[in-house]
């Protein structure tokens, strides 16, 4: 069913008919007057509208740049999501797009002051003894000030603009809108998926929107780097937060970006790289939560020699499988293993067609493959992996989001991380991280704990099938224990049914011998042999060849 089928009910669609014509009126401006009549927009298009002739000349991509520029917060910030995926478009519109920044007034200290009261429910100075009314930073969603607690603590205090989530909200409304008529007049646009990408950007705004995931982001994060010492995460003031509001430790630094002030304060550009890229993968290969906009204004080199990070209001989030699926990869560029990059490709991503994974690993090889090896001064290693979500991309696998925010983020970090330290190569910190949580898949706990997993997802098993077969037989007594087949071999029924339970009775003893294994191993019962439970070697031995036999008469059986 189309969204949207015919201009006459478009209005119905578009609650604020009034930013609809304004957005139109831009697009017109900037040179694209002929979509608007294909998208069947034309009564909506405001009288006065006309072509700029400043931008007639202008490439494409860059027009398209300057209007969403001219269309303020929500689609800026659509466009730096557009310039996240080069899966999905053109390297001209991303390398374009990637030049769209948050540049917007700051708002008069009155209109901050009556938000903050407002959402904590007192006065300024009841919380405050101090407050810069200067803002220290100024974005599309929210204005950052200096403060000082009434303890003295020195804070930053994050305030949400008063009304961004109406006008997000609103033109998110619009958007929707507008993807559906470029899938239905404009058949060309389907490939970038414009209703998918606005779906995608109206669930990453919601949770930006809502200060109080970027809290609970930070005490997680912050949880899981206590091991390292010399990277430092804000303290939250979590009783003077809101979901408008965010009171965090003030950081006193200097910004990765400068760095002949690194420098002059006799700190080692290498050592704090080194520092900073290995928290992150610690947050990617280890946790599976992890930083997802570490440029140059989130981190500071602190007055104590600490890395210090902000702005947690983008994280990417990585389950186990996916974590190990990123391990892998990274541990096949690096030995030039294209067949394994090219299968966890294939696990990773959902297919949106056929796909040969041998075509696959040769566009893989053939383009990663000139760059290892080499001095990777030159070589940005997170541009290399995008391009590489491209590929995968015109193999007809629909890259997830994570995985191109994992990327985008490596490709910030590479490209600051050169900027301090020309020889830093990435890729060989991610290599080594990754092989050392590989080994540590192989320790006790991890086996155990596996183990303990599998134990109960087979116990689940055994304790659902009894229930399964009970529910079949009640039904087949309702039907007189008979079986409707309309099968020319229906006379070897009795004899498969014969084989299936004995295979059956067969796998579910395999499978109490392994849980009664896993259980003795994990108790570690004696006697123990190199600190291995040998009734639990025992009973996994037996186990699986009770298990392999089956397996192995059952490909042998013949109806």
């Amino acid at each position: 069913m189309k969204v949207i089928s015919t201009a006459a009910n478009i209005s119905q669609a578009f609650k604020n008919a009034g930013r609809l014509r304004e957005i139109l009126s831009v697009l017109v401006s900037t040179g694209f007057m002929d979509l608007m009549h294909r998208m069947k927009l034309e009564r909506f298009i405001p009288d006065r509208s006309t072509a700029n002739p400043d931008y007639t000349d202008l490439p494409l991509a860059e027009r398209l740049r300057i209007a969403f520029e001219k269309l303020g917060p929500g689609f800026v910030k659509l466009g730096q999501l557009i310039a996240s995926r080069p899966d999905l478009f053109p390297e001209n519109i991303v390398e374009e797009f990637s030049k769209l920044q948050d540049q917007v007034a700051t708002l008069p200290f009155e209109s901050i002051k009556k938000q903050i009261e407002q959402e904590l429910n007192c006065s300024l100075t009841d919380v405050f003894s101090q407050f810069d009314e200067t803002p220290l930073a100024a974005a599309s969603i929210a204005q950052v000030h200096a403060a000082t607690l009434k303890s003295g603590q020195s804070v930053a205090v994050k305030i949400q603009r008063p009304g961004i989530d109406k006008i997000l909200h609103n033109d998110i409304s619009i958007l929707r809108g507008l993807a559906g008529l470029l899938e239905n007049y404009i058949p060309e646009t389907k490939p970038f998926n414009p209703q998918g990408l606005v779906e995608e950007f109206f669930h990453t705004i919601l949770f930006e929107l809502d200060f109080r995931v970027e809290a609970n982001n930070i005490r997680k994060i912050k949880g899981q780097l206590t091991n390292l010492t010399q990277v430092a995460i804000p303290e939250v003031f979590t009783q003077y937060s809101s979901q408008k509001v965010l009171v965090l430790e003030k950081f006193e630094g200097i910004r990765f970006s400068d760095r002949e002030r690194i420098l002059a304060e006799g700190i080692d550009p290498k050592k704090i790289i080194e520092t900073g890229a290995d928290a992150f993968f610690q947050m990617v290969m280890r946790n599976g939560l992890f930083h997802g906009d570490l440029h140059a204004g989130n981190l500071f080199v602190l007055t104590d020699g600490r890395i210090g990070i902000i702005d947690f209001g983008i994280v990417g989030r990585l389950s186990r499988r996916v974590q190990d699926s990123i391990i892998s990869m990274f541990i096949a560029i690096m030995d030039e293993d294209y067949e394994t990059l090219a299968t966890e490709y294939v696990t990773l991503c959902s297919p949106t067609g056929d796909t040969d994974i041998s075509l696959l690993q040769k566009d893989l090889m053939d383009t990663i493959s000139p760059y290892i090896g080499l001095v990777l001064g030159e070589v940005n290693v997170g541009k290399l992996l995008l391009q590489s979500t491209s590929i995968a991309a015109k193999h007809q696998l629909k890259v997830p989001r994570e995985l191109m925010l994992l990327f985008k983020a490596i490709m910030t970090i590479d490209g600051l991380a050169k900027k301090l330290d020309p020889d830093f190569d990435i890729l060989q910190l991610g290599n080594k991280l990754a092989k050392e949580v590989v080994t540590a898949r192989y320790s006790k706990e991890r086996i155990s704990k596996d183990l303990m997993i599998l134990a109960r997802d087979l116990q689940d098993t055994l304790e659902t099938s009894p229930k399964l077969l009970k529910r079949f037989l009640r039904k087949w007594a309702q039907n007189n224990f008979a079986i409707e087949t309309k099968s020319k071999d229906s006379a070897l029924i009795p004899h498969a049914i014969h084989q299936f339970t004995y295979y059956w009775v067969l796998t579910a003893f395999s499978l109490s011998l392994l849980v009664v294994g896993v259980y003795a191993a994990h108790k570690e019962l004696e006697p123990l042999v190199f600190g291995i439970s040998v009734w639990g070697a025992f009973c996994f031995g037996v186990s699986l060849l009770v298990l392999g036999t089956s397996v192995w008469k059952l490909s042998k059986y013949k109806v």
